[in-house]
């Protein structure tokens, strides 16, 4: 609602606040009432997604992503704690760790059961008694130390694995046999290392064999060459075989990764090792040039005072002529 009140200023005095009292006005108090209601436009459903969509990136780009970032940091943290006490070179060091764990495992009465994995309990430790969370945390590391990822990848191994709550549900757990055969299969039987013919008699094979794969048990001998033991014909044998291939390619993959990480830290370490080396000199350098020129100060200052140590020599003979 909107007024609109004419009126004739009234001055003030001192004695009162200021204020407008209508009924000392000599003149009539017209009071105009405004009775159309504000328009409000509504929003469309549209706008409203558009509008959620992008309070929902700000989040995941601000609160979420540092959010995520702290997490990680602390498990990280814990992840090493538990190497440290299962593979320090040093005894000593896995035994602190350990009497460590027993005695905050003591103070917090924390209780697990026989089959607990000390990752389980180092996470307790860390995270507390929520059981969902604590669980979710541990199968996410026990994750990682079932594919050998060091302390330094961890994060990486995680956010590549779409985060902790994905590993939980099964995100990285090993595919069967089955799902690993199906996954070479097709790139095994488009690749030939050649042909090898066998009597059918004596490997027992039939026309039922055609275009079905098999799986050769053979001895590699020094010479280069391969000598068949066996031919079996079992479906289960060749996906065994199949995803045994598939295993020693990942295998391989993980270890191409980690030569390839292992050598970026080896390049960056040198790095910053020659990066020291240089700071380190030109420290010594500087520290060397302020030297001289302090001595050049120093040697400037005592040729000063010789010089006015001479002429002093003079001055006083002279004086002592005139004495005399």
């Amino acid at each position: 609602m909107q007024t609109t009140i004419a009126f004739i200023p009234v001055a003030a005095t001192t004695a009162a606040a200021p204020s407008i009292n209508l009924n000392s006005i000599a003149h009539a108090v017209n009071v105009v009432t405004d009775t159309t209601p504000p328009v409000i436009t509504p929003t469309a459903p549209i706008d409203e997604l558009k509008s959620l969509e992008v309070a929902r990136i700000s989040w995941e780009t601000n609160e979420l992503a540092a959010s995520n970032r702290r997490l990680y940091s602390i498990l990280v943290q814990a992840y090493t704690y538990y190497l440290v006490m299962k593979k320090d070179e040093k005894d000593e060091v896995r035994k602190q760790h350990t009497a460590a764990l027993e005695q905050f495992i003591t103070e917090r009465g924390y209780v697990f059961t026989p089959s607990s994995h000390d990752m389980t309990r180092v996470v307790k430790c860390v995270f507390g008694v929520d059981r969902r969370r604590v669980s979710a945390y541990s199968i996410a590391l026990r994750e990682a130390l079932r594919q050998e990822i060091v302390a330094a990848d961890l994060v990486e191994f995680l956010e590549a694995n779409g985060g902790v709550e994905q590993i939980r549900m099964g995100g990285t757990k090993p595919l069967s046999a089955t799902k690993r055969a199906a996954l070479v299969k097709d790139s095994v039987l488009d690749s030939q290392l050649g042909i090898v013919k066998f009597d059918p008699l004596a490997i027992g094979a039939d026309a039922d064999w055609t275009d079905k794969q098999v799986v050769i048990i053979a001895t590699y001998l020094p010479t280069g060459e391969l000598q068949a033991n066996a031919v079996v014909k079992h479906d289960g044998a060749v996906n065994a075989a199949l995803a045994a291939y598939h295993s020693n390619q990942q295998a391989k993959l993980r270890a191409d990764a980690k030569a390839e990480r292992d050598h970026f830290r080896e390049v960056e370490a040198k790095a910053k090792a020659e990066q020291a080396a240089k700071d380190a000199l030109a420290a010594v350098i500087e520290k060397e040039a302020k030297h001289a020129k302090r001595m050049e100060k120093v040697a400037a200052e005592r040729a000063e005072a010789e010089r006015m140590a001479r002429n002093l020599v003079p001055a006083n003979t002279l004086l002592e002529v005139a004495e005399a």
